[in-house]
């Protein structure tokens, strides 16, 4: 079902792709298609109880709620320093005093429409399955290369924010592993998830545009290695041993379905 899952998210979020040729100023996608698909199928599968109950697992470990929410902002920080020490010249003053009502603002419908939208399905549906036939890390891996194609039409239809396809895809893989490594740390949880991709977004819709030109391309690809490596590094730092929780997600009514343990 995991397969059917991503191909009916697929065809839920493209949906209103073809439109952009009646009217380049609509969305092309439906931002809502990966929650969709996951309640379709786990109804279909009768685990749709499972599945929500993962939004209320916010317990987790202090320094991994510093690390969702810290990481993203200093990787974010890190790259626009490097694309300005390497000759990128913003053209919006960087020390402008940031309107703390629009970030909050922009937070919270970002922690929506990105975060619930996207992370049920991807993290909360999808993940889980993965995990229940290999390992932690290739799981992420597969899960993020699908979840980077799944941005396709953004990549294509919106030149007004035209994203870099290379820098863009590597840095969609990495997140992915990053936010996997989250979800198994707060045992199966979703808030922890959706907090820190709402961080990743936000900050990125305040920063981003004050660079063009080549310095976009820069800190772009400063964004692509730095998230990179903090992917890397989250695979070889130590943590407490946990399970990767297939079974509450997959489990059905009078079958169990049991979780193996995955390091490291």
């Amino acid at each position: 079902m995991t397969a059917f899952y991503f191909v009916l998210a697929f065809l839920l979020s493209w949906l209103p792709w073809p439109l952009i040729l009646l009217n380049p100023a609509s969305s092309p996608m439906v931002p809502f298609g990966p929650l969709l698909a996951a309640a379709v199928v786990a109804a279909l599968t009768h685990t749709s109880r499972q599945l929500y109950a993962q939004l209320g697992r916010w317990r987790a470990p202090a320094r991994w709620y510093l690390a969702a929410v810290l990481v993203p902002l200093a990787v974010l920080g890190l790259a626009a320093a490097l694309a300005v020490a390497a000759g990128a010249s913003p053209v919006a003053a960087v020390t402008a005093r940031p309107d703390w009502v629009q970030v909050a603002a922009a937070f919270g419908s970002t922690v929506v429409l990105v975060g619930l939208f996207e992370e049920v399905g991807w993290r909360g549906f999808a993940l889980p399955r993965l995990q229940q036939r290999m390992t932690r890390l290739p799981a992420a891996l597969l899960l993020g290369a699908v979840w980077a194609v799944w941005h396709l039409p953004l990549l294509v239809s919106e030149p007004t924010r035209q994203r870099p396809v290379v820098q863009f895809l590597i840095l969609v893989v990495a997140q992915a592993v990053f936010l996997s490594r989250l979800y198994n740390a707060s045992t199966a949880g979703l808030p922890l998830v959706i907090l820190s991709h709402a961080v990743i977004d936000t900050s990125a819709q305040f920063v981003l545009p004050l660079f063009a030109g080549s310095g976009y391309q820069l800190v772009w690809w400063a964004l692509a290695g730095l998230w990179t490596v903090v992917a890397g590094l989250g695979e070889f730092l130590p943590s407490e041993r946990f399970r990767a929780h297939p079974g509450p997600v997959l489990q059905r009514k009078g079958v169990p379905s049991p979780a193996r343990e995955v390091g490291p």
